[in-house]
């Protein structure tokens, strides 16, 4: 049962090719994803249906770790993973396609969870969920735009 839900399309000034190398770089997911400090393949290969990586997170103090499997993977052109932990399955699409500026992407989020407490307060904090989801695509966005496909690091300074 789908508990919350939210897409968000957004267009990077690149080409396809450039925007897809940039997106499925592990290192550079930790350069635009809030929190993410480390992206672990524990069992297949990436790229591979069926591959699972552990995310490793730092928010607020608080470390903990997801579990992304990968679902689907149209090379170029679309992932589709399950991210569970937390009390919380999510199921992320992500599809790119060319557009006359550059490339549009869409990203398809989707919360699942069987507990009622959980349910609540992901319809509750749908809004902030949307809200993280975006600013996060738009640095993603401004980072491809900056830098090509590779991402500098963070620097391990004040975070």
């Amino acid at each position: 049962m789908i508990i919350a839900k939210f897409n968000i399309d957004i267009i990077v000034h690149k080409s396809p090719k450039i925007v897809w190398k940039a997106y499925i770089d592990p290192q550079n997911m930790i350069q635009w994803t809030k929190y993410l400090e480390k992206v672990e393949v524990i069992k297949g290969e990436f790229g591979e249906v069926g591959a699972i990586s552990h995310l490793h997170y730092l928010e607020k103090g608080r470390s903990y770790i997801l579990e992304d499997k990968l679902l689907s993977y149209e090379e170029g052109k679309k992932i589709l993973s399950k991210v569970s932990g937390n009390k919380m399955m999510i199921e992320v699409e992500t599809i790119l396609d060319s557009h006359q500026d550059g490339t549009k992407i869409s990203m398809n989020w989707k919360g699942m969870n069987k507990s009622l407490l959980i349910k609540f307060i992901l319809r509750l904090m749908q809004g902030k969920i949307t809200k993280h989801g975006k600013s996060e695509l738009i640095t993603f966005k401004s980072l491809v735009e900056t830098h090509g496909s590779k991402f500098p690091e963070k620097s391990s300074g004040n975070e």
